[in-house]
C-alpha cells in the first residue's frame, strides 16, 4: 500500500465524458483522490456526497478533487448529475489503480497528495464505518506550496484587464498563437457538465456584471451569511446574497477544474486570486491611461466623451469592489501579477506576442 511521504502512482483513467485523464495534470495544485468500490450503494453514496458538500470548502484552499470508482463511465455520469458532484470521476473498472494504490479488499480510501504527487495523508477504510479526518485534510491544503515542487504539465494564463486597455482582444490573441482554449460561457458550460453542474445553474458572476454596492447593500448584505431555518424567497437583501455565494461557488469550481486541464486563457472572474497559489500559471495584468481608455471606448462603442468617462469609472469602481470584496485583493496591487503591460505605446498584438513568448517560457522553465 502506498505510504505518506512516498509518491503516488500515476495513472490515466477514463472521465465520465469517456475522456482519458492522468493524475498528473490535476497536480497544478494539491490534489485530493477518493476511492469507492461500489458507488451506488447507499455508504459510498452517502461518502461521494460528503465529499461534494466539502468541495466548496476544499477549493478554496487549492485542491483539486477526484474521485476514482469501478463503475462504467456513463454510470458515473449518470451518479454525478443526480447528486450534483461538482468534481472529475474516473472509472477504474479493472480495478488497477485500486490495486496500484494497494487498496485490496478495502471499500473507500482518500489519498491527499502535493504539488509533486507526494502523499501527504492517507486513509483507508474496509468497511462503511468512519469517516476520513476533514480537519487534518484541510490543514495539510492550508500549508504553502512546496518550492522544490516539480513542474507540472498544465499551464494557464490570467488575464486582468482594465476596461478599453484591449485586454479581451490581447487575450484571444494570446489564446490564438499558443493554440490554448479561452475562456468564455462555451467553455464554462462544458466544464461545469464535467463536474456535475447543469447548464441552468452556470451564472457568470463576474466583475463584468457586478454593480456597485449601495450603501443600504453595504451596510445589510453580509459577505458569509448564515444558514437560515426561515424561508428567504421575501428577503431580497439575504436571498442575494446567497445566490451570490453560489453563483462563486459553481465559478470558482469550474475555474479550478478548467485549471488542471491546463493551456487555458482565462479573463477576469478573480482568477488570479482563485488561482493565486497554484503552480504553471502566469498572471497578466493589462492597463492603459484612462484617457486612452475613454477614447477607445468612445470609437468602439460610440459613446459620448461624458458617456464613456461615465463607463470606465462605473467599471473600475465594480472590478475594484468585486475582488476587495469577494477575494480580499487590491486589483491595482501589481504584487497580485507577474506581468503588468500598458497599451498605450504598444499595439495589441505586439502585447500578445509579449505574453505568449513569457508563457512559453514559463512553461519550460
Amino acid at each position: 500500500m502506498v505510504q505518506v511521504g512516498e509518491k503516488a502512482p500515476n495513472f490515466t483513467l477514463p472521465d465520465t465524458e469517456n475522456r482519458a485523464r492522468t493524475l498528473k495534470e490535476f497536480l497544478a495544485q494539491k490534489a485530493v483522490l477518493f476511492f469507492c468500490v461500489d458507488a451506488f450503494t447507499a455508504n459510498a453514496t452517502k461518502e461521494l456526497c460528503q465529499f461534494r458538500d466539502a468541495t466548496s470548502s476544499l477549493i478554496n484552499l487549492n485542491a483539486q478533487i477526484v474521485g476514482v470508482d469501478p463503475k462504467a463511465p456513463a454510470e458515473n455520469k449518470q451518479l454525478a448529475e443526480k447528486h450534483r458532484l461538482r468534481f472529475p470521476i474516473l472509472s477504474d473498472q479493472k480495478g488497477e489503480v485500486a490495486q496500484a494504490y494497494g487498496l485490496d479488499g478495502a471499500k473507500r480510501a482518500v489519498f491527499v497528495l502535493d504539488e509533486g504527487g507526494v502523499v501527504a495523508y492517507r486513509w483507508v477504510a474496509k468497511d462503511a464505518v468512519g469517516d476520513p479526518d476533514y480537519g487534518a485534510i484541510a490543514q495539510i491544503l492550508q500549508a504553502a506550496p512546496k518550492l522544490h515542487a516539480e513542474l507540472v504539465v498544465p499551464s494557464v494564463i490570467t488575464v486582468s484587464r482594465q476596461v478599453g486597455s484591449g485586454g479581451d482582444e490581447i487575450a484571444r490573441e494570446v489564446a490564438k498563437l499558443l493554440g490554448w482554449a479561452y475562456f468564455d460561457k462555451t467553455l464554462m458550460v462544458e466544464v461545469g457538465r464535467e463536474v456535475g453542474v447543469s447548464e441552468e445553474d452556470i451564472v457568470d458572476f463576474c466583475e463584468d456584471t457586478y454593480k456597485v454596492q449601495t450603501l443600504v447593500d453595504k451596510m445589510l448584505l453580509r459577505k458569509k451569511p448564515a444558514k437560515q431555518s426561515f424561508t428567504i424567497k421575501d428577503n431580497a437583501h439575504i436571498r442575494k446574497t446567497l445566490e451570490e455565494e453560489h453563483c462563486l461557488s459553481t465559478i470558482q469550481t469550474v475555474i479550478n477544474n478548467l485549471a488542471s486541464r491546463g493551456k487555458t486563457v482565462i479573463v477576469g472572474r478573480g482568477g488570479q486570486a482563485i488561482l493565486k497559489h497554484k503552480l504553471g500559471v502566469l498572471h497578466v495584468r493589462i492597463v492603459a491611461p484612462k484617457t486612452v481608455r475613454v477614447e477607445r471606448v468612445m470609437q468602439s462603442e460610440g459613446l459620448s466623451l461624458q458617456e464613456a468617462q461615465r463607463l470606465v469609472e462605473e467599471n473600475d469602481k465594480a472590478t475594484a469592489e468585486y475582488l476587495q470584496r469577494f477575494y480580499s485583493i487590491d486589483w491595482e496591487d501589481p504584487a497580485n501579477y507577474d506581468i503588468v503591460l500598458s497599451t498605450s505605446k504598444i499595439d495589441f498584438a505586439t502585447a500578445a506576442k509579449m505574453i505568449a513568448t513569457a508563457a512559453t517560457q514559463n512553461t519550460s522553465a
